[in-house]
């Protein structure tokens, strides 16, 4: 279908050439005057070759501008790939340098359950006082907040800790540092941490020490 725009064009140079024609070609009624042929063909020609060499300058005009739309995309995308990969680096940087803050924490972290445990395990003797027993208690309350707290913090960044009792020692997040042998149980199982391990973004930020099952032999 031909463009609206190049045939109102067409028309309008086409009305141009039938008002600047010869005498005769205005007044067709007239049978004894003859109209120029060779004339009007001509002119035909040289409008359908003005229209070929402007569709032309149109068509290479369309391939420039596409050629520019596709040079911009491919720099918009070489953007897009430089910024992921300078957030990533950025990312890494600063996980390597919160790693040593984080594992301090997690210390910490072991020595306020520790310590926690111990309070909750306590048991008042014969010649404990209420006082004593209240202080106890207010201890414990305080160490339940700040473990917490401190489980809040490492959340924000993170961090959450493994679930490894009940299942077999996996070597990629866990380090057997004990085995007992128990033949209620199957060949590898967690049975018990003594040290929580930890996970940060899919990664290993501290392994998990446990004690591992093992079946003794028949012999």
């Amino acid at each position: 279908m031909m463009d609206p725009e190049l045939r109102d064009r067409l028309l309008q140079r086409f009305g141009q050439y039938l008002e600047s024609a010869p005498p005769g070609l205005d007044d067709l009624s007239q049978p004894e005057r003859e109209i120029d042929l060779v004339t009007l063909f001509t002119e035909l020609a040289a409008l359908k070759n003005e229209v070929k060499l402007e569709s032309r300058q149109v068509r290479r005009a369309l391939e420039h501008s596409q050629e520019l739309i596709d040079g911009l995309r491919e720099s918009n995308q070489q953007v897009r790939n430089e910024l992921t990969r300078r957030r990533q680096a950025q990312d890494e940087v600063r996980q390597a340098a919160e790693r040593p803050l984080l594992l301090e924490l997690l210390e910490l972290r072991d020595r306020i359950e520790a310590a926690l445990n111990s309070v909750r395990e306590y048991r008042p003797g014969p010649l404990s006082t209420r006082r004593t027993n209240r202080f106890l208690a207010g201890v414990g309350e305080g160490m339940e907040i700040s473990l917490r707290r401190l489980d809040g913090l490492l959340t924000r960044y993170g961090v959450r800790a493994l679930d490894s009792l009940g299942r077999r020692l996996d070597p990629d997040t866990m380090q057997a540092v004990t085995i007992e042998n128990r033949e209620d149980q199957e060949d590898g199982v967690v049975l018990a941490e003594l040290r929580k391990g930890f996970l940060r973004a899919g990664e290993v930020l501290r392994l998990a020490e446990v004690v591992v099952n093992k079946r003794r032999s028949e012999s």
